[in-house]
């Protein structure tokens, strides 16, 4: 139900069905990098500009989660992310 224009009561207690992660050579390098569903090589993701690259991680996560699920996606009806440049461009 909406509360005002952005604020939203969940008439029942939401859950996380599931959760992925797509990552760059920098993260694969590290101590974390075999939770990780998938590392890209190319921190261009194949793509000719970081902003790109960029929407396409953020892209490809997102349908990886969906899959990982194994609903439809017309079932979801609240997404949250959230990235690394604290400005949420990808995500917002």
């Amino acid at each position: 139900m909406k509360l005002g224009k952005r604020s939203i009561k969940f008439e029942n207690t939401p859950i996380i069905l599931e959760t992925a992660s797509i990552v760059g050579p920098k993260e694969k390098a590290g101590p974390l990098s075999e939770t990780f569903d998938r590392c890209i090589d190319d921190v261009y993701f194949g793509e000719k500009t970081f902003e790109k690259a960029e929407s396409k991680f953020m892209k490809e996560t997102v349908n990886l989660a969906i899959t990982k699920s194994g609903i439809n996606k017309s079932l979801i009806d609240y997404v949250f992310a959230g990235d690394l440049l604290n400005q949420c461009i990808s995500s917002g």
